[in-house]
């Protein structure tokens, strides 16, 4: 039996939306429009590790060409950092 396998696509992630918390403020790590490439199994440079953290597996789907059930665009997904005070939410996309 053969296999077929998703060869991985280039990932780009863009911060998409800061969240000014009242008493937080923002994000110190990142800005609106800040633009990553994604290699592979590496967090890019400058880049939030806890945020990291939680994108990993969505980056994973995208990148294997896989979708989730609430994504509106086939290659393209939103994912939130865990920060409760001042989230960040982060665009993936696959680029061909």
């Amino acid at each position: 039996m053969e296999h077929s396998l998703n060869k991985p696509k280039k990932i780009k992630i863009i911060v998409h939306k800061l969240t000014d918390h009242p008493e937080h403020g923002v994000c110190h790590m990142h800005t609106e429009g800040q633009e990553f490439t994604f290699d592979f199994e590496r967090c890019p440079s400058d880049f939030c590790a806890a945020a990291f953290h939680s994108l990993w597996p969505h980056l994973r789907v995208v990148e294997l060409g896989g979708r989730h059930p609430w994504d509106a665009v086939a290659g393209t997904t939103f994912v939130s950092c865990p920060d409760p005070n001042k989230p960040v939410v982060f665009k993936i996309v696959a680029e061909d």
